[in-house]
């Protein structure tokens, strides 16, 4: 008698095929996972930048190196050009 491998079947995706949208897209305009979850992920709400403008001039205080006291005066500016737009 032989014995067989074992198989490895996903129950979950074994019908897939089936359901709506599971052929290939038409052009890669059509559907992309990057340009689709970008916008979600770089949206940045103004409380946010000021809570984080907040968290840099404490690290700025609690700093001794000037290059990182910079570096933190830097990533300030970047965000306050980022609100006021």
């Amino acid at each position: 008698m032989k014995i067989k491998p074992i198989s490895k079947v996903n129950p979950v995706a074994k019908h897939s095929r089936n359901k709506s949208g599971a052929g290939t897209h038409k052009s890669a305009k059509d559907y992309s996972r990057k340009t689709k979850h970008k916008s979600t992920t770089e949206i940045e709400s103004v409380s946010n930048k000021l809570e984080r403008i907040n968290l840099l001039k404490a690290m700025q205080n609690s700093c001794n190196n000037y290059s990182l006291w910079c570096e933190y005066q830097d990533q300030i500016f970047l965000i306050e050009e980022e609100i006021d737009g």
